[in-house]
């Protein structure tokens, strides 16, 4: 079931401008909702995101009676449910399975056995769960696309491509944690319509080929909707099938941006305030693993960053990795350089091995 709920205040017009800060607003004042619901069902689980929350129970009379709930709370502090966006549906069967929350579509796919998904108890489910974007969100995309290039019939191909690109990027890297390969496909193909229909209508009398050489020409190996290669400013419209696809590791329940292990939270984000920037940025490239070693780096390490082909003058990423202190140390000595002993060079069988999970450690003992 999904609900949204809306401010309503009697006698006076309140007006509330978006912005980063309006979700926590509005948590903040909705505090106690999910209680309210909870504290008579303690199997339903509710998720809520600025006014909008969805409830969730496999028994149609809990859903029913939780919306009773909510109007119940919101009513004690002024508020009403809004009917006309409140309903419930079944997330695997009936006319309209699944349901929209924050422009994804969540629902669920019956499937054969080899790609069912699994309960806790490994037992198969039969049907798999694939979030998606919105249908309403893709369409309302594509439609900001095409405003951006009906305001630039006369602007030049360079600064269309600059108004084109932040909206492709920035939808594009909100769904990337999704089932968005198809979506990303689809309206890649829509927007190279209509950017076809925007060149062919500045050029009426040339033909079809003309207008292509014109404003499409080849960057890495496809064709692109780009300048000329001898313009001074030389820009690509960005596609959106070029983001990849990265799912989302949930954050582990004890874990705070304040719990000081700046290596897990440099390793999740690539930046943290107590780790220099090249330092957090190889640590997420390198997923939180030595690269000597192959174990799994802790925050009270000593992590060090080496250049690979031993250039110092070189510090693409490419070229640097992050070791421990000890590994670094025999790296060197495998080059054949020379590296007086130290405290940090000690042998690998003496150091703490750490398994491939992060919370379970193993010491080898000799």
């Amino acid at each position: 079931m999904i609900t949204k709920s809306y401010r309503h205040f009697e006698g006076k017009s309140v007006y509330c401008v978006r912005g980063e800060i309006s979700p926590l607003l509005a948590l903040m004042a909705l505090h106690g909702m999910e209680e309210a619901i909870t504290q008579v069902h303690p199997k339903a689980r509710v998720m809520m995101s600025a006014d909008e929350v969805v409830v969730l129970h496999e028994d149609r009379q809990v859903l029913e009676h939780g919306q009773q709930l909510l109007r119940t709370w919101l009513a004690d502090i002024g508020l009403t449910l809004n009917t006309a966006k409140s309903h419930i549906s079944h997330t695997l069967e009936g006319d309209q399975p699944g349901f929209d929350f924050l422009g994804f579509n969540i629902r669920q796919y019956r499937v054969g056995k080899h790609h069912s998904g699994k309960c806790s108890n490994g037992q198969r489910l039969g049907f798999k769960t694939l979030i998606k974007p919105a249908k309403a969100n893709i369409a309302a995309h594509l439609a900001e696309l095409g405003r951006i290039m009906g305001r630039g019939k006369a602007l030049p191909q360079g600064a269309l491509i600059h108004q084109l690109n932040p909206k492709i990027r920035g939808w594009a890297n909100y769904y990337r944690t999704s089932v968005s390969k198809a979506a990303f496909g689809r309206l890649d193909f829509l927007t190279w319509e209509k950017l076809r229909s925007w060149a062919r209508r500045r050029h009426p009398r040339k033909t079809g080929g003309w207008v292509k050489n014109r404003y499409w020409h080849r960057v890495d190996n496809r064709l692109a909707f780009a300048t000329a290669a001898t313009d001074v400013d030389t820009v690509h419209l960005l596609t959106h099938s070029a983001v990849p696809i990265t799912r989302h590791v949930k954050v582990r329940r004890n874990r705070s941006p304040y719990d000081g292990d700046w290596v897990y939270w440099s390793t999740r984000q690539g930046r943290h305030p107590d780790a220099s920037p090249r330092l957090a940025k190889v640590l997420k490239m390198q997923h939180g693993r030595c690269r000597y070693c192959r174990l799994v780096f802790q925050h009270d390490d000593r992590i060090e960053v080496d250049h690979i082909n031993g250039d110092r003058h070189n510090s693409r990423y490419t070229n640097l990795q992050a070791l421990h202190g000890h590994c670094h140390d025999a790296k060197t000595r495998e080059y054949g350089d020379y590296l007086p002993t130290g405290l940090r060079d000690k042998h690998q069988d003496t150091e703490e091995r750490r398994e491939a999970k992060v919370s379970c450690s193993v010491l080898d003992q000799r």
